[in-house]
């Protein structure tokens, strides 16, 4: 079930990078985040690189896609007993900007993204696989080249790390988190975006976008 998903989602991204897409970007992230397993809460971190195209409507809605790998580390009390991963994962996602001003805007977000992954050693094998949801709202303000956007959102994950021993379930320890992201506008259509994020995902984030 969990492949026959994921080839659906591999369809619709190749739909959308065979359309009219309207903007393009690469993003370069780390994020830590506390999931919990039960009564017990592990470190989960991620190193991640993702492609994501999207299509704008009439409406000015954006609808996008996004596919990338990561690594993962869930850290646990024995250091010998921490796993690692190679993970793969598609998404997509919905977001509508809102212009109340020329220089202040309003953008609502809802992305959905899969994960799957397996470790590297041959001697215990781990599979690990996981969603994730996410809604956003920010606030964007632009002074000359320079856009500023804090925002807060809400977050849910749910997921579960299969082995001979049995499979563990998983979820997010704190669904809240809050970040800022700068946007410095090379030109009027591509710019460079640094995020930095706190509570349930914590880390910082690099993109390069490009926008028609």
């Amino acid at each position: 079930m969990r492949y026959r998903f994921i080839g659906c989602l591999l369809c619709l991204f190749c739909n959308f990078a065979a359309a009219g897409w309207t903007g393009v970007s690469v993003t370069l992230g780390e994020s830590t985040s506390d999931w919990q397993f039960g009564g017990e809460k592990r470190e989960a971190r991620s190193g991640w690189i993702a492609l994501q195209i999207e299509e704008k409507s009439a409406s000015e809605l954006r609808i996008g896609a996004s596919i990338g790998h990561s690594t993962l580390r869930v850290a646990a009390s024995s250091p010998l007993n921490t796993q690692k991963f190679d993970t793969q994962f598609v998404g997509v996602y919905l977001r509508q900007p809102i212009r109340l001003s020329d220089h202040i805007s309003l953008e609502g977000l809802f992305s959905y993204h899969y994960n799957s992954g397996r470790n590297n050693d041959e001697m215990n094998s781990f599979e690990v696989d996981w969603s994730e949801t996410r809604l956003q709202l920010g606030l964007s303000a632009r002074f000359a080249n320079i856009r500023i956007t804090p925002f807060v959102a809400y977050n849910h994950v749910d997921g579960d790390i299969d082995s001979s021993a049995g499979i563990e379930i998983f979820e997010l320890d704190e669904p809240q988190s809050s970040g800022i992201r700068f946007d410095y506008l090379l030109e009027p259509s591509a710019f460079v975006r640094f995020e930095f994020q706190s509570g349930a995902n914590e880390g910082g984030f690099l993109s390069f976008v490009r926008q028609y």
